[in-house]
């Protein structure tokens, strides 16, 4: 088949978008890479890169065009290169947008949260806060929900090793911390840096700065900062305990039974972040607030009890979403 995936993302904070939809279709694109793939992306900074470090093909929108625009443009590459499926994984979608690309291609949805009235040829949606089932939504289309249908990169499909702990804390907010938590955190961590190994992940949007440098050569035996990393599963597997924002990141500490706590970087991922505690496997820790350095701080002054308390022996995310999902496209043909 040849397989367009509209996409949006990067560096952006009044959109709400960070990278966590281009890394979700990046993954699904592995199990798919036997077609003819074609990335349709509205650029708002690191997405062209991340996609030419993967070797994928890709067009780039003009950022912010209306959505009329944005249809026009989307569908005449449908047309000029005979697409003949779209996945689209696009914050804000309207099902107008939907409808009218169903109407000349197949259309695969991945979607957030509780969205999945859309007008399409299949849904799916691996939020934590559905439980793991196939159901039909008011347009008749068929809807793949649950943590079951999270798409994460092949590697959380290998069983979990029993690698020693080689780090305490491990501190990833996806690939953009638009929400500047990593300073928050180090303001936390100052007072007892020197009790833990600490290892924080900058992610390829978030900049290095000179306050981190300087933590990184006063501590250097107990912090280490990289700016991105090959195998992220490798880093949680080596970790006690982690923190990171309501996103993607969630599911991959939870498949690897790593206790958590989550500060949002948007809104929309305190509905997540709320589903993870009520669950017990993770700590919300809301979005940044006066009081959030005091909630790190009581976090790290009881780490061990902490991690006790939450859930680690369950099967919530087992990393074979992707390969659930491939299957469902595929049957579309």
């Amino acid at each position: 088949m040849k397989i367009l995936f509209r996409i949006s993302g990067g560096r952006i904070r009044k959109k709400e978008l960070g990278l966590g939809h281009i890394y979700r279709c990046i993954n699904l694109s592995k199990e798919l890479s036997s077609h003819d793939l074609t990335f349709l992306i509205e650029d708002f900074g690191s997405v062209s890169s991340l996609l030419k470090e993967q070797n994928l093909k890709y067009i780039k929108l003009k950022p912010g065009l209306s959505e009329n625009a944005d249809i026009k443009n989307t569908m005449k590459i449908i047309e000029d290169k005979k697409i003949d499926l779209v996945i689209m994984d696009r914050y804000g979608l309207t099902n107008k947008y939907a409808k009218t690309i169903n109407q000349v291609a197949k259309l695969v949805i991945i979607s957030d949260l509780q969205n999945i009235q859309y007008n399409a040829d299949l849904i799916v949606n691996g939020f934590i806060g559905y439980k793991n089932k196939i159901i039909y939504n008011k347009y008749g289309v068929k809807c793949l929900l649950g943590p079951k249908y999270q798409i994460l990169n092949s590697v959380y499909t290998k069983k979990k090793s029993t690698t020693k702990k080689k780090i305490d804390i491990l501190v990833t907010f996806g690939g953009f911390d638009s929400a500047n938590i990593i300073s928050i955190l180090l303001q936390s961590l100052k007072n007892n840096i020197e009790n833990f190994r600490i290892k924080i992940i900058l992610g390829p949007s978030t900049k290095k700065n000179a306050e981190l440098a300087k933590l990184v050569t006063k501590y250097k035996k107990h912090i280490s900062i990289l700016q991105k990393v090959p195998n992220i599963r490798r880093e949680i597997n080596e970790t006690k305990f982690g923190f990171c924002s309501g996103g993607i990141t969630t599911y991959e500490f939870a498949c690897m039974k790593v206790p958590f706590a989550i500060i949002c970087q948007y809104p929309h991922q305190l509905t997540t972040a709320r589903e993870w505690q009520k669950l017990g496997i993770g700590l919300n820790l809301g979005q940044p607030t006066s009081s959030t350095s005091k909630k790190i701080q009581n976090i790290l002054n009881n780490l061990e009890k902490t991690t006790k308390k939450l859930k680690t022996n369950h099967n919530v995310v087992d990393g074979l979403g992707s390969k659930r999902i491939k299957k469902e496209i595929i049957s579309l043909k």
